[in-house]
């Protein structure tokens, strides 16, 4: 503001002096703050240094060209009201695109663990079949000794009627307990 305002060129060469070591040593401080080091948060690769003066940020920018790489240099990223909104965008899409990136991180990792017990349950599926199967046929060779071998006569119940058969002293009938069991299997 003073800037414009001054009369004669040597005022306006001192006072843009002035204004450049100014921001120069805003920038220098700033970058000295180290926010990138800070412990314990999540904290930002580059700090914002707003120049509210629009102008005043264009007049140093075109006076010191190395000013903007300068304050790149210490993490800073100069910005005025009119490259402020944008920047914030851009820094809002990277952020999100990080998140992103990060579920995607996470979900390779989950899918991995799921393909991993998805592996397990299925080899245990494969390990009660076979169980089943080896129940089922210890059931079959039980039962065919019990009464459904091709000779009735060699079952156990072929021989406990042949018993009876004998005049074994008995309470209970033995075609009762045959078709019990054959109804069962």
């Amino acid at each position: 503001e003073i800037y414009c305002s001054a009369e004669t060129d040597a005022e306006k060469e001192h006072f843009l002096s002035e204004h450049l070591q100014s921001l120069n040593r805003h920038i220098q401080q700033l970058g000295q703050k180290n926010y990138q080091q800070l412990y314990g948060i999540n904290s930002p690769d580059f700090v914002f240094l707003f120049v509210a003066l629009e102008p005043a940020l264009l007049l140093a920018l075109q006076h010191d060209r190395r000013i903007f790489d300068r304050a790149l240099s210490n993490n800073i990223v100069l910005v005025s009201a009119t490259t402020l909104l944008a920047t914030m965008r851009t820094v809002s899409f990277i952020w999100r695109q990080e998140k992103q990136k990060n579920n995607v991180l996470a979900i390779a990792n989950e899918s991995g663990k799921l393909y991993d017990k998805f592996v397990g349950f299925a080899e245990d599926l494969n390990k009660i079949g076979r169980s089943i199967d080896n129940a089922a046929g210890a059931y079959k060779a039980a039962m065919n000794k019990m009464c459904d071998s091709t000779k009735y006569g060699d079952t156990i119940m072929g021989r406990m009627e042949n018993l009876k058969k004998l005049g074994a002293n008995t309470a209970k009938d033995s075609k009762n307990i045959s078709s019990n069991i054959q109804q069962n299997s």
